[in-house]
């Protein structure tokens, strides 16, 4: 089955789009901050999705996943340009009504000292569909890249075979844009199912990693690798390479619906810059 697949879990693939539409506008960041949560309750709905992405989507309760609400934390590492990045996150999904969706506020921070956050929507923690970055430095946020359209309409997955190879392409612009959209292909093949344990003794179930890339008129935009975890039936973003930038992340510790568990990640090995 072709599975519809649409950018990282941070959005660096939708931000790295640009500003497509001549008509922005810009939110208080202030304001975003103060009530993180209501503002990714309001703002990143299901209701909230061009229709003909919402078509294409599971009803609600028929993709069930495992939590109501999931925590994690580690550390995001690489560099942008000659500009080393190193920063702590902690990532808050919340199950959007058994559609396999889930809202996500990811917040980064350095010597404790919050930097910024990008709330999101996405399918399954690895297709964005949906995405707005604050930085705390600033006083407004740009204006949310969303998907607009796709050609699959094949979403739900109980989990991603092995060796097979997911296609599709898709449509990315502004929430305010009504034409020009931004066309891209994006590709991931799985490897082999793997015992979770491997990655930590405090995971149970299985993983399988995906490596990923996103091309625009035939040219790699960003390769990306995300791991799919059974136990909590949602990806992990590991690494991501553009011509001018790599990241990595690395996970410590999971917390589901009030239960932690404390894992520790290797540092995965990611793709070279492009």
């Amino acid at each position: 089955m072709q599975i519809k697949k649409t950018s990282a879990l941070t959005g660096v693939s939708l931000a790295s789009i640009g500003l497509l539409s001549g008509c922005v506008q810009f939110v208080s960041v202030k304001d975003m901050a103060r009530d993180k949560p209501g503002y990714l309750a309001t703002h990143f709905t299901i209701e909230s999705l061009p229709a003909g992405v919402r078509d294409k989507l599971p009803a609600a309760g028929a993709h069930t996943l495992p939590f109501k609400m999931l925590t994690m934390s580690g550390t995001l590492t690489g560099h942008v340009g000659a500009v080393a990045i190193k920063s702590d996150f902690k990532a808050t999904l919340i199950n959007a009504q058994d559609t396999g969706l889930v809202q996500q506020v990811f917040e980064t921070s350095a010597n404790d000292v919050p930097s910024g956050a990008t709330f999101s929507l996405s399918y399954l923690n690895m297709y964005s569909l949906k995405q707005e970055t604050a930085s705390y430095s600033q006083t407004t946020a740009l204006i949310p890249f969303i998907v607009h359209d796709s050609d699959n309409n094949q979403f739900a997955f109980d989990a991603p075979k092995e060796d097979t190879t997911y296609t599709t392409t898709f449509k990315i612009g502004t929430t305010v844009q009504l034409v020009n959209f931004r066309t891209t292909v994006s590709s991931c093949h799985t490897g082999r199912y793997y015992p979770a344990s491997q990655m930590s003794a405090g995971l149970t179930g299985r993983a399988i990693d995906l490596d990923c890339q996103d091309t625009r008129d035939g040219i790699i935009q960003n390769k990306t690798r995300r791991t799919y975890l059974t136990e909590y039936g949602v990806g992990l973003s590991r690494s991501l390479a553009t011509s001018t930038a790599k990241m990595d992340w690395s996970y410590s510790d999971f917390q589901k619906d009030g239960e932690k568990t404390a894992i520790r990640f290797a540092t995965p090995a990611s793709d070279k810059p492009i």
